[in-house]
């Protein structure tokens, strides 16, 4: 089932940014929520931990990628393997949360249907790309995997902007969306929970978050008008000269 358009996505620095026709540029929703105020909990820690937050991000963002990259492989019928001849593959601590996903989708997932999917849309002027579709319990679920040690309110903003992409693309309904938390502290399991890992649903809160999105967005156009990558195009080889070396 084709259900997006093909495009061309274009990460430079910290910024991600979409085109078409590499003359209209549209930032992804995680760019715009840059400009959503920062969770006051998270700016202590940052202030608390000085230059080694820079250092703890990276090393989390890291993380999140590996723990992001195996579940992607292992949906895509690849065999993933902690050790490989004698050698770790992943840290414990990403193992611990690919088991996690592993549980979760034993215990909870009877299909799915996309696997980190990219979409993009003129009528919200955005691009973005989302973890997981799947139907849990004859339901179409939209979930997005988070490794972080908390979850954020612009998590809830930006599943409510893929919600209303996606449905722009494919016309196909999203039933409920919300964060496979695979970090969290949960013991027991229950309803869309097991063992350190839970799901976050923000179905309900999907129109205030479309609006806080909006102001958001509004926000970012201010302070980025006439916005595009910066820095397109880059050499792909160099080559000292023979003439201009040094005697």
């Amino acid at each position: 089932m084709k259900t997006i358009q093909k495009l061309n996505k274009i990460q430079v620095l910290d910024d991600r940014f979409y085109t078409l026709d590499f003359e209209t540029y549209y930032p992804s929703v995680t760019t715009v929520l840059q400009a959503y105020p920062k969770n006051p909990v998270l700016l202590e820690w940052m202030k608390n931990n000085g230059k080694n937050s820079d250092r703890i991000l990276k090393e989390a963002a890291t993380q999140g990628s590996n723990v992001h990259n195996a579940i992607e492989d292992f949906l895509n019928g690849k065999k993933i393997e902690w050790f490989i001849n004698g050698i770790a593959q992943y840290t414990l601590n990403e193992w611990k949360m690919i088991t996690r996903f592993m549980d979760f989708y034993n215990t909870l997932v009877n299909s799915y249907q996309a696997v980190e999917v990219q979409v993009f849309s003129e009528k919200f002027r955005v691009g973005g790309t989302i973890d997981f579709i799947c139907t849990i319990d004859g339901e179409t679920w939209m979930i997005d995997f988070k490794t972080s040690s908390a979850i954020y309110k612009t998590h809830e903003l930006q599943l409510a902007v893929y919600k209303e992409v996606w449905e722009d693309n494919t016309k196909i309904k999203i039933d409920r969306y919300g964060v496979l938390w695979l970090n969290s502290q949960t013991r027991t399991k229950k309803d869309l929970q097991g063992l350190g890992w839970q799901i976050k649903e923000f179905t309900k809160n999907h129109d205030k978050n479309m609006k806080l999105y909006n102001h958001t967005r509004a926000l970012w156009d201010e302070e980025n008008k006439n916005f595009k990558p910066k820095n397109l195009e880059y050499e792909n080889s160099y080559k000292l000269n023979e003439f201009k070396k040094l005697a």
